[in-house]
């Protein structure tokens, strides 16, 4: 059985972080708020809605911290149970709470308290996967172009996305809406530009083209592409980019032998891509979306 949650965190005067806790009347525990997929659901999609429905807090993901494994005894067989956890902040730490008969209260507590407040294995997984980490400053998304259309019959910079492709963009969005990027930057190529539309479309975010992230550019200069994304995470926030797939792959490799993180696979196909976290213009985080 799979389930997602996350470790909401907010920080308060004098610098303190805290988390947020939920009380379950039902089970008589506090422990960090999760839920079960739904069918066929994405586990950040699930992460998401269960931490806002269960918080009342309007949340916004940045990094996968963990996934914890645990079993429940059942008369009928013991269920095997899964919970990916990712670190999330939220821009309405003040949201009003509304308790139910699965939430009873909700309570922020200092990070150094939650420790012996959550005492399930499963948090303190998840509590210490957060408290190992520095504090994220930015996120990119960087995604390659959707599946192309093979007949099209014109230059390769104006080759649009196929059916499929447009289909993969739309899914795309819905997972990248999730992160709220405030800007979206793309290779010049017409598959690229439509792979970032959908998601600039739907977090109204403003949409620039950049060459950087051309396979023609990267090839006389591979190195600028990973600056490029460095100078991004400076500023801050959250910022969505489409590259080449070669330009990704090379990008991550890069970054992640830069900055000392394992990458043994960086290959990337149509459609798919990657969120780096950063704590300043240090990556600290690499996962794929």
């Amino acid at each position: 059985m799979a389930a997602a949650g996350g470790v909401l965190w907010r920080t308060v005067e004098g610098g303190i972080v805290e988390v947020a806790a939920v009380w379950r009347p039902k089970v008589g525990n506090w422990s960090l708020p999760k839920g079960k997929l739904d069918g066929g659901e994405h586990p950040l999609t699930a992460a998401c809605r269960e931490v806002e429905e269960e918080t009342g807090v309007p949340v916004i993901p940045q990094m996968w911290l963990c996934r914890a494994s645990y079993v429940l005894p059942n008369p009928a067989g013991d269920v095997h149970k899964t919970v990916d956890f990712w670190s999330m902040r939220t821009e309405k730490p003040e949201a009003a709470f509304t308790a139910d008969d699965e939430i009873g209260e909700m309570r922020w507590i200092p990070l150094d308290e939650a420790r012996d407040f959550l005492d399930r294995p499963r948090d303190q997984q998840a509590l210490g996967a957060f408290s190992a980490l520095p504090a994220v400053t930015s996120t990119i998304l960087l995604v390659a172009p959707a599946e192309v259309d093979a007949g099209f019959d014109g230059p390769e910079v104006a080759r649009p996305l196929s059916e499929r492709g447009r289909d993969q963009a739309v899914r795309l969005a819905g997972l990248a809406a999730l992160y709220q990027p405030e800007r979206a930057l793309s290779a010049t190529g017409r598959a690229s530009v439509q792979t970032v539309e959908p998601v600039a479309g739907a977090v109204r975010c403003p949409m620039n083209g950049d060459s950087v992230f051309d396979a023609e550019a990267h090839g006389r200069n591979p190195e600028r592409s990973s600056s490029r994304l460095r100078e991004l995470a400076a500023a801050g926030g959250c910022a969505i980019v489409c590259a080449d797939a070669a330009v990704i792959s090379d990008t991550v490799a890069i970054l992640a032998d830069e900055d000392e993180l394992a990458a043994a696979d960086v290959s990337t196909r149509a459609g798919e891509g990657w969120v780096l976290s950063f704590a300043g213009q240090r990556l600290i985080g690499l996962e794929r979306l």
